[in-house]
């Protein structure tokens, strides 16, 4: 189902469906178009709603198209310098170019590190000398026997003091993931296998028939990949496996001693059955492996302690896949039983890494914000190291763990690179990526609760409108329901809802049950229930912000992508008191998903059972069954290459509604995934939203967006 979480020229090949009247009372205030009426594209002459025009200092949509993003800080081992990927957006080509970019921890000279654009991946060798990272290479050169598309991801070398790239790898696949040997010398990495030249050239000829869930296949083909090793020498870069034949090898952490790599690992690749991962070691000398878990849990985030004498993971419990936020698990390599290192904690731990002095550094959220912590493995204390409220992510450490760098987003700052002293904790900032967004007049969300029907505890951020939007309480608002379910709203830059925000509405994203960040009490609290307990809690928060003189009763919308889609579909068969609602990715027939989507949480948490054994409630629960409940007009968004919630959901939601005559339109978009990540694709989203909202909440019939 729904394993993410998560905005305009409409574009030649894009599907727009427009339908013809609507009944509910909310939205007749708007004057409705002809069902043969064409909305015009952002962009076209007409009236223009340009920055101007909305108030020079507020947040437009093409400054949330222009974000500049930095991620994977990489601070050096030494602690002196950080590397990290600047990403910029190239409106021509429709795409986002990333470069490495390198600063020292003093924040002065910073600059591109290498000369070519997409470079990324970039990691320190151990004792500082070198640093590899990824590049796309022409698919031409790498020879017969391969049968994959576009460019190959090849690792490479550069001095860590400048110089020119070399390539260290030449492969037929791409390299999926790599980490360095402890001693500088060697790099391990992942890759699918090549193809025998026989099967390369059936494939070729047309012979591509997928067999699902055969081999190393899911819904689509794939190929099985394992584990190798390379000389860190261009010069003599010999690669060598270490594992091979039917295995999907996932993650690699090479022990300190040399002697070992801990990966993860599974022998089959349906798309359902993440679970069957193992962690097992893989002796550097013999290849020999040997598992580490048995069991029907996902491990990932494998980290040694610095003496090698303990291995640990995170998963959601030791035996099953259960519904829980992640928990950090260790085994002493050399034998012992796996246990539990902060069994106490009930914030959602993100990554984290040994220290010298066998503590362990961690990020993690807790409720609205994400911050770093230090654990002690032996007694399970935690201790929070920094209050610096919003959201701390990708944190790096030097050698020593005394110094490292991070990224850093609150609500009015996008994201940027931090350095900090752990000991005492003070911070320095490397970057400012987007200076000219921070001068803009942003909205500040607060922290708001509730109680819900049940009595339960419940809460979220609310965006009132900067005062330059015109907005005045009581006025419109926007519930935006977030994805997952496991999901939560945190105190990050939320670009979607300054947008509505500086075209004053008010945003309400409430953090019901099954949000992370809570515990896993609160991220189970949905389980067998979708739709319903999280559902009023919802609706209880909208009703107490008309109760307190913030929304406006009958200027309400509603907006929400995959699980956000989902119980916002929901939303609209149980209620017509939104004016408007846009919903993206969404899945409205739970039995139809059961084959083509991701059901695995569906089947043993949200809904339980299967559509034969539990079919009543599937059905029930599925908001296409009660479409004819329907009468808010809806915009609806989805990939057409949407694995996780297929688009077919979408489209049979809005037959539903032309069929009952709800005015609704549908929206596909080619080439995009369960997220969408072209920048024309983003930019139809955030206009064609709120062209709806304008038009049915406000009954703006003539608004434009600003152009280009």
């Amino acid at each position: 189902m729904v394993r993410s979480t998560c905005r305009a020229v409409l574009l030649p090949g894009v599907l727009l469906a427009l339908t013809g009247r609507v009944t509910s009372a909310s939205a007749q205030r708007a004057t409705e178009l002809p069902a043969s009426a064409s909305m015009p594209a952002a962009g076209v002459a007409g009236p223009i709603v340009a920055r101007s025009a909305l108030g020079p200092d507020l947040f437009t949509i093409d400054d949330a198209v222009d974000l500049v993003r930095v991620t994977d800080p990489r601070i050096s081992p030494d602690g002196t310098r950080v590397l990290y990927t600047r990403e910029t957006l190239d409106w021509s080509d429709n795409d986002r170019d990333d470069r490495l970019w390198m600063v020292r921890s003093d924040g002065t000279d910073p600059r591109p590190f290498t000369s070519e654009e997409g470079d990324g991946g970039a990691r320190w060798s151990p004792d500082g000398r070198w640093i590899a990272f990824l590049r796309d290479t022409d698919s031409d050169d790498v020879g017969a026997g391969s049968d994959d598309t576009g460019p190959v991801r090849e690792l490479f070398l550069i001095r860590s003091d400048g110089g020119e790239a070399r390539q260290l790898t030449h492969r037929a696949t791409s390299i999926q993931r790599y980490a360095w040997a402890p001693d500088s010398r060697h790099l391990y990495f992942v890759a699918d296998d090549t193809l025998a030249t026989t099967a390369a050239d059936s494939l070729r000829a047309g012979y591509d028939g997928v067999r699902v869930d055969e081999g190393a296949n899911g819904q689509e083909r794939r190929r099985w990949s394992n584990l190798w090793r390379v000389d860190a020498d261009p010069d003599s870069a010999a690669e060598r496996p270490l594992t091979s034949g039917h295995r999907m090898v996932g993650e690699v952490a090479p022990s300190p001693d040399g002697k070992y790599v801990a990966i993860t690992v599974r022998s089959e690749n349906h798309r359902n059955d993440d679970y069957r991962s193992e962690v097992a070691l893989v002796d550097v000398s013999d290849g020999e492996i040997r598992r580490i878990t048995h069991n029907e849990a996902p491990e990932s985030d494998l980290a040694w302690s610095s003496d090698g004498a303990i291995l640990s993971w995170m998963a959601p419990d030791t035996a099953s896949w259960a519904l829980a936020q992640g928990n950090l698990y260790a085994m002493e390599v050399a034998g012992g039983s796996v246990r539990r290192l902060a069994p106490t904690f009930e914030g959602a731990i993100g990554s984290y890494a040994w220290s010298p002095d066998g503590a362990i550094d961690f990020t993690a959220q807790v409720r609205t914000t994400a911050e770093l912590y230090r654990l002690d493995p032996r007694s399970g204390r935690v201790q929070q190291v920094s209050r610096l409220e919003g959201v701390v992510d990708a944190p790096t450490w030097s050698a020593d763990h005394r110094r490292m760098a991070f990224t850093l987003s609150t609500p009015t700052v996008p994201g940027d690179v931090y350095a900090a002293t752990v000991e005492p904790f003070r911070t320095r900032r490397l970057s400012r990526a987007n200076a000219d967004v921070e001068g803009l007049d942003l909205a500040r969300p607060s922290v708001v609760g509730w109680k819900s029907a049940d009595g339960q505890e419940v809460e979220g951020l609310l965006y009132t409108p900067p005062e330059e939007s015109g907005w005045k309480a009581p006025g419109p608002l926007v519930l935006d329901i977030h994805g997952g379910p496991a999901g939560s709203f945190t105190q990050t830059f939320d670009a979607h809802a300054q947008i509505l925000a500086a075209y004053g509405y008010a945003v309400l994203q409430p953090n019901v049950r099954g949000s992370s960040g809570y515990g896993d009490a609160w991220l189970r609290a949905n389980e067998h229930d979708i739709g319903g307990g999280d559902y009023r809690d919802l609706m209880s928060g909208v009703d107490t912000l008309v109760r307190r003189g913030v929304a406006a009763a009958d200027s309400l919308a509603l907006t929400g992508w995959s699980y956000g889609g989902i119980l916002g579909g929901w939303v609209l068969t149980r209620t017509t008191r939104f004016a408007a609602a846009s919903l993206g990715a969404m899945v409205a027939d739970w039995p139809a998903e059961y084959g083509p989507g991701f059901h695995f949480d569906v089947v043993r948490w949200y809904l339980g059972g299967d559509p034969w054994s539990n079919g009543a409630f599937w059905r029930e629960r599925s908001s296409f069954w009660h479409v004819d409940r329907v009468r808010t007009p809806t915009l609806l968004f989805h990939g057409r290459e949407d694995r996780t919630d297929t688009p077919m959901q979408s489209m049979n939601f809005h037959a539903a509604l032309r069929h009952f005559g709800v005015p609704n339109r549908l929206i596909v978009f080619p080439r995009e995934p369960h997220d969408l990540r072209e920048p024309h694709h983003q930019r139809t989203r955030f206009v064609e939203e709120l062209r709806w909202f304008q038009r049915w909440v406000r009954g703006r019939n003539e608004w434009r967006p600003p152009p280009r």
